[in-house]
């Protein structure tokens, strides 16, 4: 537990504080209610351990200055035998507990670990609500066999909740939603899930951020910063893009692997931890190995299970059970209910997403924003969403070499337009009236459209 202590006799508090920290707990030791008041609104603590008698501001005084703050963590008060009174009165106005000196240790051990379990069911019915709230949240969408497989390995590893796992596959596939559902449907699930994204960071800000820091470990260092191992203590950690580590910070963080143990930046105190590590790559590591550019022996220690995502376009029947759920998704955030064509669906079925799901949502986002229509036709699709299909079709170095930006731009439309249109024609057998009606447009747009590309000619349209 993250353990606020505070006592103005040094001897009580440093004996305290040892106990505490023999038995794994963090601790941060304050003489003095006022300045302990300082840390709790920069700091969150699991425990408040203060004694009742004490200068300028007493325990008491400290107890309702954090309530009047609403900060509800636990107190446990220490009082002589002659202010129990006192103590029971404090308990009335929101201490947990309270302690008699001379101090019995192993009393407080008990003490601590009752706090414990019941913060640990509070957790546990939070955990539980903001499941069923956020339900969907945590839904790997899919039902493919390639998706199954991957649902099939979260379920084996989160049944083994210390394993480290790594996640591979291209930016975009869910690689943190992965490690999401692997947290929650561990036993660590109500402990922290934390995630960081170790190449948004040089690597001085990045050892600051895992490692944490004390005041005056280097500039601007002005106070104690607790890292993100500390914080995840006892739940999960996920480093994405963990391949883009230095050399120096992929040693410190095989230490923590082997050793469950860690130095903050610039001190000397050795604390204790259980975290399960999860990573992430869009990288080949054992190319990397190769290369000389990641650590084996890291590896080793990181990869001992591997789950790897795949590409959308590998995943192509999951894009209708997507593009329902992305809907679904904006309707509740904007209460406007949007629904696509089917000929829209076949597109996006059939579309080269580069950028994989988040793409694809980012996509049924844009449309639900910008669509003035409920239902979506092809005409409500941008220009330069033709421009890709294009693009994909290998035609795209063509208009590059032939004409400027703008004449392509035309160009790569009216190619769409016409394959669009003749598809449409022979899938209807030439009947104008109900292609135009499965395409959104009227017979005169369409017959224009007809006039336009020379259609006419072709023996499959019907006038």
């Amino acid at each position: 537990m993250r353990i606020l202590l505070v006592d103005d006799d040094d001897i009580i508090r440093n004996g305290i504080q040892t106990f505490l920290m023999n038995n794994r707990h963090y601790v941060k030791s304050i003489n003095n209610a006022s300045k302990a008041l300082e840390f709790t609104g920069n700091e969150s603590f699991d425990l408040i351990i203060t004694d009742i008698m004490m200068p300028v501001m007493n325990g008491i005084e400290f107890l309702k200055e954090l309530r009047k703050n609403s900060i509800l963590t636990p107190v446990i008060l220490i009082t002589a035998y002659a202010s129990v009174e006192d103590a029971v009165k404090a308990m009335k106005i929101g201490a947990e507990d309270y302690l008699t000196k001379p101090l019995n240790l192993e009393e407080l051990r008990l003490k601590i670990d009752k706090i414990k379990n019941k913060c640990d069911l509070i957790e546990e019915n939070k955990f539980l609500k903001d499941k069923i709230n956020k339900l969907e949240f945590r839904e790997i969408i899919g039902e493919s066999k390639l998706i199954n497989e991957v649902k099939n390995k979260i379920l084996k590893v989160a049944a083994d909740p210390d394993v480290s796992v790594m996640i591979y596959g291209e930016s975009g596939t869910g690689k943190e939603l992965v490690a999401q559902n692997i947290h929650y449907m561990s036993n660590r699930r109500n402990k922290p899930f934390i995630a960081i994204n170790c190449a948004s960071l040089n690597e001085e800000l990045l050892e600051s951020e895992l490692f944490g820091h004390v005041k005056g470990a280097f500039t601007n260092a002005l106070k104690d910063k607790p890292g993100l191992f500390l914080i995840a203590n006892n739940g999960s950690l996920f480093l994405d893009e963990v391949s883009e580590m230095s050399p120096r910070l992929q040693a410190k963080l095989l230490r923590v692997l082997q050793e469950k143990q860690f130095q903050p930046v610039g001190s000397v105190d050795i604390i204790n931890i259980d975290v399960r590590i999860l990573g992430a790559s869009n990288q080949n590591l054992k190319k990397l190995i190769e290369e000389n550019k990641f650590r084996e022996d890291l590896f080793y220690r990181l990869n001992v299970v591997e789950i790897s995502l795949p590409k959308l376009e590998e995943r192509k029947e999951d894009i209708p059970l997507l593009i329902n759920h992305f809907i679904e998704k904006e309707f509740e955030r904007t209460k406007k209910r949007i629904t696509l064509a089917p000929e829209v669906t076949e597109i996006l079925i059939n579309h080269s997403w580069r950028g994989n799901i988040r793409e694809l949502e980012n996509f049924i986002k844009m449309l639900a924003v910008i669509s003035e229509n409920k239902m979506i036709q092809i005409t409500d699709l941008p220009e330069s969403f033709f421009v890709n299909i294009i693009a994909n079709s290998g035609k795209q170095k063509e208009l590059w070499e032939k004409y400027d930006f703008q004449n392509a731009l035309n160009s790569a439309v009216e190619n769409f337009e016409k394959e669009f249109l003749k598809y449409h024609i022979e899938k209807n057998n030439g009947n104008i009236s109900k292609t135009a009606e499965a395409i959104g447009l009227s017979r005169v747009s369409l017959y224009k459209k007809i006039n336009q590309y020379n259609l006419l000619h072709e023996e499959s349209v019907n006038t």
